[in-house]
Parts: structure tokens; sequence; C-alpha cells
């Protein structure tokens, strides 16, 4: 399916967005850029049910700055606009020395603290201004009761907390939480967690307790707790209701349980279910309608002595098709157009001239000008009627042209693409399958644009399942193409035959040591052979070779002395290294310098908007 130059592709693809997920997934994640950098490292949190319907809460917080920073915030929301509530202390301690309590006063020194509204008008906001120097540690602890919290209906009563809200912008480590009711044996005892990260919890109707433990919370992400318990736990609560409360919970629990599955399939099941089918169905559809037959390795194919009666572009086009069967020769189209125009010299459709540092090259038959382009859109003509003088161009012309004009350099690059892409269309269209080689043709893209799609999908807030679901998808995805590539060709049966007869050919000119002189004896028949060395880059390794078994006098007797740039071998100064440069120099100063989730579900307990924070 892929050839060799979209497997390189495809593998530098998939480690740079590997790479891409490794910095987005181990990159820490800071505080707002208009505060202290910080992270939370540690969290524990106590609930302390109190007998007239209150929570008693105890937050101790430690920071780890990268900043400076001048204090600290905890905004917390309240169960109801007016509820009351009273901040009893604020304790803190630098680098886990012992906590001490601050002040509540309004003076703004350093280990004071203030209580005030908070962004609404159902929250309140502590302010804790204290010095904390960069790369050090700071531990905060905050005491407080909300009323209201707590109502007890006719069943039961209820508690219904985001005991962490939403606001907090940091990823929050070694997260405890517990939650005590003063009672013992409770009945009835039912506790509903919504956390949108792996957690474990303990409940026990025993001991009056329940606990939750998180090793990472991401940033932005809120823990609710939904309690049923005793009325007898609040017996003092005066925030009562007559209605009943325990069965309408558990409906209420039952469709966010439903909710929250159908959230998780569509987070993180559908976008992997579609893309590994969607895989499943092109390579069905490949092995449907591609040769069955199988791709054969370099080791197995024969070499080929015959000459191939197709022109060179021809050649590289159809190697191109599958790739090359060397991992260190791949189709290049300015060796393949080199090729050509020593093809076209060998009939007379052109001529080639060695001057002093220079080859002129004059135009013979029109024939080769292709009519399907503008005078400058075919290489052609651009070379002869453009950039030559309607008769014939020198390699001196052409660098200097590219060189001095960008957008000359342009107009080259592109014409040679057209001629190029020419060939490859007629290998498409005489020697593969269409639908198979449309499938072919679409995957590389069709990858790329999956992993963008998942790394698009991926965010530094919940990737800890995703990455482990991408691996998969990638493995899966990657071992069906591959599977496919090494058993199945897009070509029909004549391009097979074809392929395996240039493949057999191209090896037989790299694997210069097995040249037989009982097939290859004559000198002449290099006249013809040497245009596809050229395209296939293998022509200094083939000169090296001849020049071992042919005198000069030879060369010369066999091409005459007026085409020694069939034979001159000078490590890159001779043709076939100028023409490749120059065409190689104009496509790279052409392309140089152009412009170019759903979460889970809530029972709507108050305390959403609370969140730790720094100043």
């Amino acid at each position: 399916m892929m050839n060799n130059s979209k497997k390189c592709s495809f593998i530098v693809t998939m480690i740079t967005f590997i790479l891409m997920i490794s910095i987005t997934a181990l990159r820490p994640v800071h505080a707002d850029d208009d505060g202290p950098e910080y992270t939370i490292s540690k969290l524990n949190i106590n609930c302390q049910i109190e007998k007239n319907g209150a929570v008693r809460l105890t937050r101790t917080v430690t920071y780890n700055f990268d900043d400076d920073a001048d204090g600290l915030t905890y905004q917390q929301e309240l169960p109801k606009t007016n509820s009351p509530y009273h901040v009893e202390k604020v304790e803190i301690a630098d680098n886990n020395a012992k906590l001490k309590p601050i002040q509540q006063n309004d003076s703004g020194n350093n280990n004071t603290y203030t209580v005030t509204q908070g962004d609404k008008d159902d929250t309140f906001l502590i302010k804790t201004y204290h010095s904390v120097d960069c790369d050090n540690n700071v531990t905060i602890r905050y005491v407080f009761t909300m009323n209201d919290a707590i109502t007890n209906y006719a069943d039961a009563a209820r508690l219904n907390y985001k005991v962490i809200g939403n606001d907090t912008d940091v990823t929050q480590k070694n997260v405890h939480i517990k939650f005590n009711f003063g009672q013992k044996n409770l009945t009835p005892f039912k506790a509903w967690i919504h956390c949108d990260a792996f957690h474990t919890q303990n409940v026990s109707a025993k001991d009056g307790t329940l606990s939750l433990a998180i090793k990472k919370l991401p940033a932005n992400k809120y823990v609710e707790a939904d309690i049923l318990f005793p009325k007898s736990v609040t017996a003092q609560n005066q925030n009562v209701k007559n209605s009943k409360i325990i069965n309408k919970t558990i409906t209420q629990e039952k469709k966010i349980t439903r909710e929250r599955e159908l959230s998780f399939f569509l987070n993180y099941c559908l976008l992997p279910l579609v893309i590994i089918g969607y895989a499943v169905l092109r390579f069905l559809i490949v092995r449907r309608k591609a040769q069955k037959a199988k791709v054969l390795k370099v080791d197995e194919i024969p070499h080929n002595f015959d000459i191939p009666t197709m022109p060179v572009g021809m050649a590289n086009a159809l190697l191109k098709e599958r790739g090359s069967i060397f991992n260190d020769k791949g189709i290049d189209k300015f060796n393949a157009f080199t090729g050509e125009l020593l093809q076209l010299h060998n009939e007379g459709k052109i001529e080639i001239e060695s001057l002093d540092d220079d080859y002129r090259i004059t135009l013979k038959d029109s024939s080769i000008i292709n009519g399907k382009f503008s005078k400058n859109e075919d290489i052609y003509s651009l070379l002869f009627y453009v950039i030559g003088d309607g008769q014939q161009f020198t390699l001196n012309q052409l660098k200097d042209a590219v060189m001095e004009d960008k957008h000359r350099a342009k107009e080259v690059s592109k014409a040679l693409d057209n001629w190029f892409n020419e060939y490859l269309e007629t290998v498409k269209r005489w020697y593969t399958i269409p639908v198979a080689d449309k499938i072919s043709d679409n995957n590389q893209n069709y990858l790329i644009m999956t992993l963008l799609i998942l790394l698009g999908w991926v965010n530094r807030k919940d990737w800890d399942l995703k990455i482990v679901l991408i691996a998969l998808i990638c493995l899966a995805t990657v071992l069906l193409f591959l599977f496919a590539y090494r058993h199945n060709t897009n070509f029909n049966a004549e391009g097979l035959k074809k392929y395996i007869r240039i493949a057999g050919f191209q090896k037989m000119l790299h694997d210069t040591s097995d040249f037989k002189n009982s097939q290859l004896s004559d000198l002449i028949l290099w006249k013809d052979i040497l245009p596809y060395a050229a395209g296939f880059g293998l022509a200094p390794k083939v000169l090296k070779r001849l020049h071992q078994d042919f005198s000069d006098a030879e060369f010369v007797s066999t091409f005459g002395p007026n085409n020694s740039f069939y034979y001159d071998d000078q490590d890159g100064e001779d043709f076939y290294g100028q023409v490749h440069s120059t065409f190689s120099d104009a496509s790279n100063r052409a392309s140089n310098g152009s412009s170019s989730s759903g979460g889970f579900g809530s029972s709507g307990g108050f305390g959403g908007d609370s969140g730790d924070g720094a100043f």
C-alpha cells in the first residue's frame, strides 16, 4: 500500500506526534499567566458534620512555587446566597514547618488575612498575605463552618456538596477527603461520588465515615459528594423539608450514571472506534480490491539484464508507486530527469554537448514539448523557449536564472513536478487498480489527519486515560496498514509484472559486483543502460565499475569524443551531478522563504465555584 517515501513520512509523523503527545502530557500545568506559577502537591479536606446541620471544614493545601508570590487565595461557594458562615482560623507554614495561626485584619501586612465577598454573591473569599520566595513551598490551613449545608427530609438527611470546586486552575495532587458524621451504625447511609478522575473511596456505615483518595485531579475539575444519612446525625438542623428524598435521589443518581456512561462513551470511546473502524474498512477494501500476490522482498527479486523499453521517467514513476527496493536510493525526480535527458540524446531528440565547465543542450525534435501545459509550466518549453534562445540552453544559464530570480526558480520547480506527475498519472492509469490505488494514495493523509485529530482530542486536563487509548489506536492502525502493505499491492497484473522487471533491473545496477561480462560485455549496451543508471541515482557507482572493466580508449571509441559527458566520473562535477544539483537548487530556492470535552454529570451540589489560587 505505502511506498518507501510514504513509509518514511509516516514514521517521521508518528515520531513527531509521539513527541508532541509526550510534551503535552508531561508538561506541568501551572496557574494563569497573570499570576505566579505554582503547583499544588497535597490537599487534605476534613468535613465534620455538625448537629445543627452545618459543615465544619478543615482544608490543608501545600503549594510549590516557581515564582515569588505575595499571598494565597481561597474562594468558597455557599449553599445559598445568604447562608451564614464563619472562618475560624487560618494557619500557615513555609517549607514543611509547623503551622502557625495568623491574624485577620485589613492591613495587608505579611501574615494577615481578609475575608470578603467573592466574585459572586453566594461566595466568600479568603485572601492571605504571605510572601513566598521562588522554589519554596508553603502550606496553608483554612478552618471554617458553613450553615445550611445539610437538609433534613422526612426520611433522611442530605448533603449535596462539591467539596472541591472547579475554580482551581492547576492540577491538584495527593488529594484526601474525609467526611465524619459523629455517629456510628448509620442507617440509612448512601453515598455517590462524582469525580472526573481516577479515585478510591471507602464508605463505612459502621464507623460513620466516608473517605476519598485521588492521586491527581486535573485543573478545573470538581469532586462532588451526594450523601444520604440518618436525620439523627443533624437532629438540631433548622433546615427541614417534609418531602421524602431517598427514592428521588436514587432515581436522580441512576440518571446521572447513565449520562456519565454516555459521556464516557462519547468522550473516550466513540472517536477511537470510528478511527479504528474506518481503518479496518480501508484495510478490507484494499484486501478485496488489490492484488492477492505476495510482494517480493529485495532478496527475492531476481536480477534483470533486459534494458527497459519504457522512458526513464516512467520507470521511476513505476518504482515510486510501490517504493524503491533500496532504502538508500529513493525515487528522485532530479535523477529521473537527468536520465531522461540522456535518453532523449540517444534518440536524437536533443543534443548534449560538453563545453568548458558547462553543458549545452540543443532541441532537435519539438515533439518532446508537452502541449497540455503553458510555456512556463512545461519543463522543456521553459528550458528551451524561456531560459534558452528557442533552440538551446546551457546548464550555467539555468543556474543563473534560478539563483537570480526566485520566481523563475518556482516556475522550474513546478514544471519539473508537472513532468514527473504526468508519468505518475500514467502509471496509475495503466498499471494500478483504481479503487485500491485511490485508497493507498489517501492513506498517508488519513493517518496524518488521524494523528492531528487525536492531538486535538487530548488535553492536559484528562490525558491519562486518553494517552493509553491513543497508543492502542496508533498500534492497531499501524499494524493494519503494515499488514496490508506486506501482503498486497495496488498494481494490476501487468503493473506487478513490470514492477518486478524494473526493480530487478535496478537491483542489477545496484549490485555492480554482479555484472556478468557474458551478458553485458558490449560497451555499446551501456549507452542505453546509463540513462536508467542516472535515473535511479546509480550513475556514479556504475561508472566507477565500468572504468574498472573498460579503458578510456574503449569509452571514446564507443561513445565518441564529443560525448564524454556519458562517462565522465568526476564526483559531482560531471553531467549527472550538475543537472541534479541545478534542479535541486531550483527546488530549494523555490521552497525557502515562501509564505505560507464533555465531563461527568453533577447532582447539583453547591460549591462548584470554589477554588485555590495565589497572587
